[in-house]
């Protein structure tokens, strides 16, 4: 096994040799190390038992860091930890990660042969662990980052399940009321040869219109939401559709600093592990989906290829909030900007589970209104319906 360079060293040169080695895609990596060996993640290994999750990677992260700080070489723990996996892919993943060890391969490459399992950031940071000999503490950082992303995430998750499901069966309320149960007035009216009240009549035409063109006009929905999906595939549509929501009064602020939290705490964990930062910014920006972010981040490592430094023109673009500027200036002028980037991220996360927590608790009311206004009103028309049957004639 390859041993691990001393943690005393020169750490900069060897890590400037990462970059160019992020500007590859996934798939070509392991080529560009001479490694010509197939992955053994299939691009179809969805729904076939091989997809990894985070937190299977996150649970052996964890075990992996735990015996490496107990003083176990790293051949040794990679051994213990691949025999507690309970998951049957990645238990083989990482049989297949021991023997690229054993055979003198860094544990970087070893991973990176595996990238439908191993995320590139993962790689990227073991990557400037073993290269600084500083690999636990690189292993302590990814355990970190994992445990917050997975916690956002679930909070952003839990948070949506109760609106989306208040929806969903005020909805089914409405259509059931309106394409069941008020026809049956109708055709009272219809066999007693009376009109019927307007608004029973307008919600019983809306029923009909629903029950003879339903299906059309579910087709039709259909074919709009695969057509709009189609649509974002392109650069071009999808970059208008995320700047119309950054525009939105709400949402848009929200959106983007769920975006830039993303961002901060993944740049700052990588500039924690000793990744220079052009290097970091390059990953970061292939991390991301988000086009005008992309552009924003593409403006920044010109400036900083520039000798502009990372906050002046983090101020100067209007892309990025206020807040990131002049943390940033402070960061980078405390030689401290891997934590300060961390701390916006938190600030950020903080500030969007406060705004989750409003929109959620004011969109739990007003859907109960609306929804209850409609029904109510479905109601009063029926009610209408069935008190003029006492003004028809005998």
């Amino acid at each position: 096994m390859r041993p691990r360079p001393k943690a005393g060293g020169d750490r900069q040169a060897p890590l400037e040799r990462i970059a160019p080695t992020d500007r590859l895609p996934a798939q070509g990596m392991a080529a560009a190390n001479g490694n010509s060996r197939p992955n053994t993640t299939s691009p179809w290994a969805f729904g076939t038992g091989k997809r990894v999750g985070v937190k299977h990677v996150l649970a052996m992260t964890e075990q992996l860091l735990t015996l490496l700080d107990a003083g176990l070489p790293l051949d040794r723990a990679l051994h213990i930890s691949q025999g507690s996996i309970e998951h049957p892919f990645f238990r083989s993943v990482m049989q297949s990660v021991v023997v690229d060890v054993e055979k003198g391969n860094t544990l970087a490459d070893s991973f990176m042969r595996h990238p439908g399992v191993f995320p590139r950031l993962y790689v990227n940071m073991v990557r400037a662990g073993e290269e600084g000999g500083v690999l636990p503490v690189v292993m302590q950082r990814l355990v970190e980052f994992y445990t917050r992303s997975m916690e956002f995430r679930s909070f952003l998750v839990t948070s949506s399940i109760y609106p989306v499901l208040l929806f969903v069966f005020g909805v089914s309320a409405l259509l059931g009321l309106t394409v069941f149960v008020l026809p049956k007035f109708g055709q009272i009216f219809n066999d007693m040869n009376q009109a019927l009240p307007l608004p029973a009549a307008v919600l019983i035409g809306i029923g009909d219109v629903l029950k003879t063109y339903g299906i059309f006009i579910l087709l039709a929905l259909a074919l709009a939401i695969a057509a709009f999906i189609y649509a974002l595939r392109d650069d071009v549509w999808r970059e208008r559709w995320q700047l119309a929501i950054l525009r939105m009064p709400v949402l848009g602020p929200l959106m983007l600093k769920i975006q830039l939290a993303h961002v901060c705490r993944t740049w700052g964990t990588l500039l924690a592990s000793g990744v220079p930062i052009l290097t970091g910014m390059r990953i970061v920006r292939e991390l991301t989906d988000h086009i005008p972010l992309r552009k924003a981040l593409d403006r920044l490592v010109r400036a900083v290829q520039e000798g502009r430094g990372v906050s002046s023109p983090v101020r100067a673009d209007p892309f990025f909030p206020k807040l990131l500027g002049q943390l940033t200036t402070v960061g980078e002028e405390s030689g401290a900007l891997d934590s300060m980037l961390i701390k916006v991220a938190d600030q950020y996360e903080r500030e969007i589970q406060k705004a989750t927590r409003n929109l959620v608790a004011l969109f739990e009311p007003v859907m109960i209104l609306v929804m209850g206004g409609l029904i109510g009103a479905i109601v009063v028309s029926m009610l209408t319906a069935i008190f003029s049957i006492n003004d028809m004639p005998l």
